[in-house]
């Protein structure tokens, strides 16, 4: 005869085995995307509901490298919330998403933060300048041509990822030149600038733009899937990195120390308040929310 001593260890093990699938198939309907030390997570439904009242960042959020953006803002949002908390900070009372308060995290962030002042004269922008050449530096530039098409768009009965290598290989061929798949594509597809995007700044920040920093005068570079777009780019000329001289610079210094002084402020209290409070952002998980579509 089996005691009910021995059942019961086998009925806590399945509770607990069933309540672990559980959580992993309702994190799998709504995957993490970034997890605080404390236990708090932000998910896809999280991230749906604050772009939908963000309107400003739904342009952002197109694409995997976006969405990492906005997560990086909403996982500072909490984290500045935290730290309200422990300086003693009332929260707002007004109605509305509280959890992440971008008026109450300002204001945290004005609270932490050291205060950016002008320069008084010209010789103290000057002295600004010959100290902080990074701030004066122009990245590295590219003239760039672009095609960009909808994964799911069709284009001569080919999908656009098929449609774009085979572009590549007539272009290489000499059978054609990249601004006729551009005309091409823009027949099929005319949202978004197709061709000449003229002269573009590279930055770290987007994924796609620090990969064209490595390509040559005349390169190819894709098709790319990003998102919910495949691109193909080519280079046209490239410019280094440089420091604009301090004549062409002048007469906008004294503003560009206190813009500079923000844009160093906001890294540097992300940094600390991220290691404060165990930050930690999926990218695995937000470059799945593209590729499972």
């Amino acid at each position: 005869m089996t005691s009910i001593r021995s059942i019961i260890p086998g009925i806590v093990l399945l509770a607990g085995a069933m309540m672990l699938n559980a959580a992993f198939a309702q994190e799998a309907k709504n995957p993490v995307l970034a997890r605080l030390g404390n236990g708090e997570t932000i998910t896809e439904k999280d991230l749906t509901q604050y772009v939908g009242r963000r309107i400003d960042l739904k342009a952002v959020a197109r694409n995997a490298s976006g969405v990492t953006t906005v997560v990086q803002e909403m996982a500072l949002a909490r984290a500045l919330a935290l730290e309200g908390q422990s300086l003693g900070v009332p929260p707002r009372s007004e109605k509305g998403d509280t959890r992440f308060d971008d008026i109450y995290a300002h204001t945290i962030f004005s609270k932490i933060s050291p205060a950016c002042e002008t320069p008084k004269d010209e010789a103290a922008a000057r002295d600004f300048y010959d100290k902080n050449p990074k701030a004066f530096t122009l990245p590295t530039a590219i003239r760039l041509s672009r095609v960009i098409l909808p994964v799911a768009e069709k284009v001569d009965g080919e999908p656009a990822g098929t449609w774009l290598m085979n572009q590549v290989q007539a272009i290489g061929a000499g059978r054609q030149k990249f601004e006729d798949a551009a005309h091409r594509a823009e027949q099929a597809y005319k949202l978004d600038a197709q061709g000449d995007l003229g002269w573009v700044m590279l930055n770290e920040e987007n994924l796609i733009l620090r990969a064209l920093g490595d390509a040559n005068q005349g390169d190819i570079v894709g098709p790319v899937k990003d998102g919910d777009f495949v691109y193909l780019f080519q280079v046209a000329e490239k410019r280094p990195s440089q420091v604009v001289p301090w004549t062409e610079v002048s007469a906008v210094a004294a503003k560009r120390a206190v813009s500079y002084c923000r844009e160093q402020a906001r890294i540097d209290v992300q940094q600390r308040m991220f290691q404060k409070y165990g930050v930690q952002l999926d990218e695995n998980a937000v470059r799945s929310l593209f590729e499972a579509k």
